[in-house]
């Protein structure tokens, strides 16, 4: 279940008109690693030692696939792959240089599985308790059933990224 606040967004390039409405996605707390490893431990035959030494390397093996200008496949989870942004674009190829690369970028586009994730996530409005909102404390996240207020994914949702090209998706 993801967790959801309402904000108001002004179009920029239409500054006259009325803000509208959208869902922004509130997430709840990070999960580390470590905890990752616990929880498969305690439903597996791998000890959390073990788990951790497996991730850790498979975490430094996607830096390393990365790093040599492959695309890392997670299976149905999606792909782990690099792009570059020019800092200095040229008025010919001719002048282009590796100078005018500013930076690499790592992008990830998800697979079936993310894919489907997103499609049949349930959602849940979050509203902070007043107590919680007076100490600076948020509430934790809101369990399921607790507000008639969800939605199906379907309308107006999060501003999309704008740097996303489904047609490079692998």
């Amino acid at each position: 279940m993801q967790n959801y606040i309402v904000v108001s967004r002004k179009n920029l390039q239409k500054p006259q008109e009325a803000p509208k409405f959208y869902a922004m996605a509130r997430s709840g707390r990070k999960v580390s690693v470590k905890d990752v490893c616990k929880r498969i431990s305690e439903r597996s035959s791998y000890s959390k030692g073990e788990l951790e030494g497996c991730i850790g390397e498979f975490l430094l093996e996607i830096l390393n696939v990365l790093s040599e200008g492959n695309i890392v496949q997670l299976g149905d989870l999606g792909n782990f792959r690099m792009s570059i942004k020019t800092g200095t674009p040229t008025k010919t190829e001719k002048e282009f240089t590796t100078s005018c690369i500013k930076q690499g970028r790592v992008l990830f586009y998800p697979g079936n599985d993310l894919r489907k994730l997103c499609k049949t996530m349930d959602f849940t409005l979050y509203k902070p308790d007043a107590k919680a909102e007076t100490e600076g404390k948020p509430k934790p996240p809101a369990t399921s059933g607790e507000n008639a207020h969800g939605g199906s994914g379907s309308g107006h949702s999060e501003a999309p990224d704008p740097d996303y090209n489904p047609s490079l998706s692998h």
